[in-house]
């Protein structure tokens, strides 16, 4: 299963450790969900299928810029093209999903461990703690803390690569504005996108925990997958690749619900303000562009002239 890049589910049971002796025992229904019927997965009609970086102009003839990004350190994609450098040094603002600083980073600290006396280890069964113990080696949590961490902070960490030391394409981005002396503005603060996950029951969160941690491996493989696809600027593949079946589509949809359909509807009414005045270069997600409730359907629908650039 798949979480998005932010990463990326589930019938809840809270199991024992004399209900469940070994992780292979715990992961067995969270390993086999792709012998589900895969033939009634069909291909999103998407009608912006290709592409990264469009031109969008406002009713009122004013050109700003949209532009999908992807949260990863991977080399293949941190160096952006020529075309976006052009779009965003001739723009006076660059709107980010957020703003990659230190403020950003204490806030996801800040909110990711249990301050409510709850441990990880009391509500998530022994096999799959201890599992997650050996997984969360690498992903910057101290040995010590990882009792303390919510379950939607630990499936995010291990739901994507171990970090390196190598700049994102969101971190080079915002470099080159700096330089060219753009404002930059967030589209939403990191307690924000962190509320929306919060906000996830802790029966889905302990879920989603879960498959990941059965399905690291996997998950770690199709990041490379997802990678490729951003790099063909394949937006189409993009959604299929997220609509592959998962353990609880159920839970799959809540969690799609929260962290991005109705973050959607918040920056589609954030952009709007700041496409009004014109010369705004806007970096996203590049999940939140595509499918038909993404960022560029749903600006088409409002009538803004949509271009393709890259």
């Amino acid at each position: 299963m798949k979480y998005l890049f932010i990463t990326f589910f589930f019938v809840s049971h809270f199991a024992f450790a004399t209900e469940i002796e070994n992780i292979q025992t715990a992961c067995e229904p969270f390993i086999n969900y792709d012998e589900k019927n895969t033939s009634s997965i069909a291909s999103s009609n998407i009608e912006f299928k290709k592409g990264v970086l469009w031109r969008i102009e406002t009713p009122g003839r004013k050109t700003n810029y949209l532009f999908g990004t992807v949260h990863s350190q991977d080399y293949a994609v941190s160096k952006y093209p020529p075309q976006v450098r052009l779009a965003l040094v001739r723009s006076k603002v660059l709107l980010m999903e957020t703003v990659p600083d230190e403020r950003a980073n204490q806030s996801f600290i800040n909110n990711m461990y249990f301050k409510n006396g709850e441990k990880l280890n009391e509500i998530l069964a022994p096999p799959f703690y201890e599992e997650l113990m050996i997984r969360i080696n690498g992903y910057g949590v101290e040995q010590e803390q990882v009792s303390n961490l919510k379950p939607w902070a630990a499936f995010s960490l291990i739901g994507r690569p171990r970090p390196v030391r190598a700049p994102t394409l969101e971190y080079n981005i915002m470099k080159t504005a700096q330089q060219f002396q753009l404002e930059i503005k967030s589209l939403e603060t990191m307690d924000e996108i962190l509320s929306a996950l919060d906000e996830l029951s802790m029966e889905d969160q302990l879920i989603i925990l879960k498959d990941t941690i059965c399905n690291h491996d996997k998950i770690i493989r199709d990041t490379k997958k997802l990678i490729d696809l951003y790099v063909a600027r394949d937006l189409q593949g993009i959604v299929d690749f997220n609509k592959q079946p998962h353990y609880d589509e159920a839970v799959f949809e809540r969690f799609m619900e929260n962290i991005l359909y109705k973050r959607n509807i918040t920056m589609l009414e954030r952009i709007e303000k700041a496409f009004a005045n014109g010369n705004v270069f806007v970096a996203v997600g590049a999940s939140h562009l595509a499918d038909e409730k993404g960022l560029l359907n749903q600006l088409s629908k409002k009538f803004y002239k949509i271009t393709q650039i890259y």
